[in-house]
């Protein structure tokens, strides 16, 4: 358990203590010690199932390892970390949703050139999402609706190579950065319909 994870577990035990009317001043001073605007990016390895039945998990965790060593430093490059692997997705953290784009593109590269002249069997892709916006950071992990955003679009609607964004990492773009980016359809992953933008490779389309 990290320190930031012992602070949230006994500002929870607080919360659960106190009187509903005392809850929010509680809440906020938690926030204000655990929580800061981070872009959150969620990968998703392609076709991990059946990787794994056709292959074995011992040689899929082979290549996805592999695969976790490299974009942890292309990453590092871009002001990023890698926060936690998550059985076959990696969790990471950027400072902003540029540098989160920039990274994310960089790890599609990486992994193009890490899967040359490699047999079907040992290449791995990616999906990726992108989120933006207040998150605990507790260190090994990251707490929050963007981080769940970010989640849902890398694993559920991202397709192989694709990078798609929530409209609060949109937003936080700068200009020249939010002309590369399309829509991609609605999605509603909570009580209102949020729509979903996809960032294209600027050599690819």
């Amino acid at each position: 358990m990290t320190p930031r994870t012992r602070k949230l577990a006994a500002a929870l035990r607080r919360r659960e203590g106190s009187r509903p009317e005392a809850r929010a001043s509680l809440d906020a001073r938690t926030l204000a010690a655990l929580a800061r605007p981070l872009a959150v990016v969620y990968t998703d390895t392609d076709d991990f199932t059946r990787r794994v039945d056709r292959h074995g998990m011992l040689h899929f965790l082979m290549v996805f390892a592999r695969g976790v060593r490299t974009l942890r430093q292309v990453a590092a490059r871009h002001s990023g970390r890698l926060v936690k692997v998550e059985a076959d997705s990696l969790l990471l953290a950027f400072p902003d949703a540029e540098r989160a784009c920039r990274g994310s593109l960089a790890m599609l590269e990486a992994l193009e050139r890490l899967n040359r002249g490699r047999p079907a069997s040992e290449r791995l892709a990616f999906s990726f999402g992108i989120g933006f916006g207040e998150v605990l950071d507790l260190g090994r992990d990251l707490l929050g609706l963007e981080v769940n955003l970010a989640s849902k679009l890398g694993e559920d609607r991202a397709r192989r190579g694709e990078i798609l964004l929530t409209p609060h990492a949109v937003a936080a773009l700068p200009p020249e950065w939010r002309n590369k980016l399309t829509t991609s359809g609605f999605v509603r992953f909570t009580s209102r319909p949020m729509r979903v933008f996809r960032l294209a490779h600027p050599q690819r389309g």
